[in-house]
């Protein structure tokens, strides 16, 4: 995976792939339409972060094969690093509103994405999130006069499938949590409670942790000191991988078993980790990714573009710049509020479904339908993304557990959308 300058602020997308900062535009066009990505390229998140710029990329590659979004107009991603971090995060939108994108794709990191619409949402310039989790996204702004969408489903239905894994397929009665102290971690982290409570189970220590911290013994400590049966882990895949790391350096560690969430899904976790051999085994929950032929062609054109496996969420990021490219197709313009409802008309099917439904890899068509008058219904690589009032998606879930013997995070069990709470 290429790997980016953490510190660069905003690069030209077209220079994350090696070509020129500065293309040259063909004859006849004119200025191109800039959408922003802002991502983690340094901080918690690092390790995800270059993998969801390039999946942006390929929403841009065909966008331009078409001619562009707009007639005569190339559109051309900016991505900025937002280092993990609410503040830098907030500076990166601040200047990529003032440099006149139209649209914004991130962030990440729900902390990070909730101080973005701080800036985006003043500005009127919709912002679409592949991997923003938090239910605090759903009340931020008002239902339908919104500028805060994204690809991904909420916390809020996960933690009850967290819950319903530990309690009926581990045999889990004593719960400890350990989740980042931020506005991913802490509802999340909440969420969970309430629903292991509810279920008549005992949650016996609930710990709060910072990202990027050198050690967290003083954490494992105090969980140990409560004696659980399992532990719920909500966090990033570095800070998650140290803990886990620093539980095995504990004297006589207590024999519990682990579950992690979508944050602790990723390669990194288990490097930080230290020995794939102490997260043998681990099991946890996430937002499950598109199988079948959608999701088979955006990894296969992935992979060809950058000569690797799609980071988790990769599907969903492209996701979002597919429906900044379609919706600003839609609107025939660069006006914001006017790419905001365009958002809600290519994410979801008309009343009678006469619309035309387009897949990952046909963005190219789908701009052709739109200037030609159609009306089109974008299908994600990731799952459905018909985006609801309140910006949000609704979509299934997996169970999966990480092998040693193989290095592969597997999926074990699939929990529809229709069966959370049942």
């Amino acid at each position: 995976m290429a790997r980016f300058a953490a510190g660069a602020g905003c690069l030209a997308a077209c220079a994350l792939l090696g070509c020129s900062s500065e293309p040259s535009l063909p004859e006849g066009t004119y200025a191109p339409v800039k959408v922003g990505v802002v991502t983690s390229l340094s901080g918690g998140l690092e390790s995800l972060g270059p993998g969801w710029a390039q999946a942006a990329l390929l929403a841009e590659q065909e966008a331009n094969s078409a001619g562009g979004v707009l007639p005569g107009r190339l559109v051309q991603l900016v991505v900025a690093d937002d280092g993990t971090d609410p503040a830098i995060g907030r500076a990166a939108a601040a200047r990529l509103v003032d440099d006149g994108v139209v649209a914004v794709v991130g962030a990440a990191g729900s902390d990070v994405t909730l101080s973005v619409a701080e800036v985006t949402g003043p500005a009127r310039v919709p912002q679409i999130s592949c991997c923003s989790t938090s239910p605090m996204l759903t009340d931020l702004q008002g239902a339908g006069d919104r500028y805060l969408f994204r690809t991904v489903p909420s916390d809020e239905l996960q933690a009850e499938v967290l819950v319903e894994t530990a309690r009926e397929d581990l045999g889990c009665t004593r719960l400890a949590i350990l989740h980042l102290d931020n506005n991913y971690g802490r509802p999340f982290g909440e969420a969970i409670a309430q629903s292991f409570t509810g279920s008549g189970g005992t949650v016996v220590s609930t710990v709060a942790f910072q990202d990027e911290r050198a050690s967290y013994d003083e954490e494992v400590r105090a969980v140990a000191a409560a004696t659980p049966g399992c532990i719920a882990i909500v966090g990033y895949p570095e800070s998650a991988g140290a803990i886990v790391r620093d539980w095995h350096s504990l004297a006589s560690p207590p024999d519990v078993t682990w579950i992690g969430t979508d944050g602790v899904r990723a390669d990194g976790f288990v490097a930080a980790a230290g020995d794939p051999s102490l997260v043998d085994g681990f099991m946890g929950t996430a937002p499950k990714e598109q199988s079948g032929g959608r999701r088979e062609d955006f990894v296969a054109r992935y992979q060809t573009a950058f000569d690797a496996a799609p980071v988790i969420f990769g599907s969903s990021q492209y996701d979002a710049a597919a429906l900044a490219v379609l919706a600003i197709a839609r609107a025939g313009s660069t006006d914001g509020t006017r790419i905001r409802d365009a958002l809600y008309e290519v994410s979801r099917p008309n009343s009678d479904d006469s619309d035309r439904v387009i897949q990952p890899g046909q963005l190219a068509e789908g701009i052709a339908a739109v200037r030609a008058g159609e009306d089109v219904n974008y299908d994600g690589a990731g799952g459905a993304v018909d985006l609801d009032e309140y910006g949000n998606v609704l979509g299934d879930y997996e169970i999966w557990r990480y092998d040693a013997a193989s290095g592969t995070f597997q999926t074990i069990d699939t929990v529809t959308a229709g069966e959370i709470g049942r």
